[in-house]
């Protein structure tokens, strides 16, 4: 079985010389990769003064999307993972890794060190494993460790985010898939020592990955998008003002007209906006205070938030109607998207708006093309499509539904999106 050694290195210039002629005295180590994951430093041109191959990030991406990156480019049957900061690596030391795997008795092989445990171990992962042993039904010496082997076929499986947490992540999830999990206390071993507030930095993220694999925060999924027409509230808002308000009749037939195709989504949105002319945000929630939220609702919000999920809405009802709703679900001002009503220093909507994004003709005839914040908000908050639910009525955001990972479909009129439901608790089930 062929090996490769990779090597994320962030900044490590003056420790990762020396760990790469140890790695280069190891006969059983066909290839060594070092994934340079954005360093300002030397780190690149240490690495590629070893002739060994150094893949390069353009920016610091964690060492988990550097992980990725070495299995990526990787041709190894079995894949050794080292840090680039030890300053004690020893031949025989890596030798005992692997050897579990190359005799057939482990898929997965952790370390241990005969050294005194480093702080984040010693405060964070050791005090939190004893407290979920319970759940975990684990005993390892050392669970956060760098060094680790494990077979190729198995890292295709495994979901690894870019953050730190990455070498507990695949620890748990080893775990949880039955994996054959050696131990190997390999001796002494030294670390570069770590300013304070990387160490808190690396804390924050190993714990963040231990309580979302047990399933006690937000994993699978990262974001869930909903609408708020028969989604988070049970009417129609606009068609609802209408009625109360007297436009009623104006307001069919610009819908009428939309049908038929005599005006766009985008002026037909307008044309509405100008119906809110001198009316004021206490019209506006004197009026939402008749509208009903979905049944649960509520509660559904309330545990995904207290599971660190991000919870959104993007509508295109207008935003002082969302953010009526948004604030009684207590849902953060800055993951709100709608078109917005402009009102005069008296706080009097003159009948313009205005929007979040501008349209995307490619994609909709919307003021605000619901694909294009969507997109937007997954980039700010650093969340992949796939990360991604959206929660809708089946009608108005196929194309927010195509670029979300998940697409749930409340109670829709015809069969629409991944999945239909017909309880938002149904969402809970869902997210992981």
């Amino acid at each position: 079985m062929r090996v490769s050694c990779i090597i994320p290195a962030y900044n490590e210039e003056s420790t990762l010389g020396k760990v790469l002629r140890v790695v280069k005295k190891v006969r059983t180590i066909h290839e060594i990769i070092v994934v340079d994951d954005g360093s300002s430093d030397k780190t690149y041109a240490v690495a590629k003064a070893e002739d060994v191959r150094v893949i390069r990030h353009p920016e610091n991406r964690g060492k988990g999307a550097a992980i990725k990156t070495g299995y990526q480019y990787s041709k190894g049957n079995i894949l050794l993972f080292l840090d680039a900061d030890v300053t004690t690596f020893a031949p025989q030391q890596l030798t005992a890794v692997l050897r579990p795997i190359q005799n057939g008795y482990a898929d997965f092989v952790k370390t241990s060190f005969s050294r005194s445990r480093g702080r984040v171990t010693e405060l964070v992962v050791k005090p939190l494993f004893n407290i979920l042993s319970p759940l975990l039904h684990l005993h390892f010496n050392q669970p956060l460790s760098g060094q680790f082997a494990i077979k190729r076929n198995l890292m295709k499986n495994m979901k690894i985010d870019d953050r730190w947490g990455v070498d507990i992540q695949i620890l748990l999830q080893s775990v949880k898939k039955g994996i054959r999990i050696a131990e190997v206390d390999i001796g002494g071993l030294e670390h570069k020592h770590q300013p304070i507030q990387d160490l808190a930095k690396m804390s924050e993220d190993v714990m963040r990955t231990i309580l979302s694999e047990l399933g006690i925060l937000a994993h699978k999924h990262k974001l869930i998008i909903f609408d708020l027409d028969k989604t988070l509230i049970k009417q129609r808002s606009m068609e609802f003002i209408a009625n109360e308000w007297g436009f009623h009749h104006e307001f069919q037939r610009l819908q009428q007209y939309q049908k038929e195709g005599k005006i766009t989504q985008r002026s037909l949105q307008a044309k509405l906006a100008s119906l809110f002319r001198g009316k004021t945000m206490a019209d506006i929630q004197t009026t939402c205070l008749k509208l009903h939220m979905q049944d649960h609702i509520v509660k559904v919000v309330e545990h995904l938030q207290k599971r660190q999920y991000q919870i959104a809405v993007i509508s295109l009802v207008f935003k002082p109607l969302v953010d009526f709703f948004a604030e009684k679900l207590s849902i953060d001002k800055k993951n709100i998207f709608a078109p917005d009503l402009i009102s005069n220093d008296k706080g009097v909507y003159t009948g313009e708006l205005t929007a979040p994004a501008d349209a995307d003709p490619s994609c909709c005839a919307a003021l605000m093309c619901k694909t294009r914040v969507g997109s937007m908000l997954m980039e700010r908050l650093h969340i992949q499509p796939e990360e991604c639910i959206v929660v809708w009525d089946g009608r108005s955001e196929m194309c927010l539904s195509r670029t979300c990972g998940l697409s749930l479909a409340y109670k829709p009129p015809i069969p629409s999106g991944d999945i239909t439901i017909t309880n938002p608790a149904e969402i809970l089930i869902y997210a992981e």
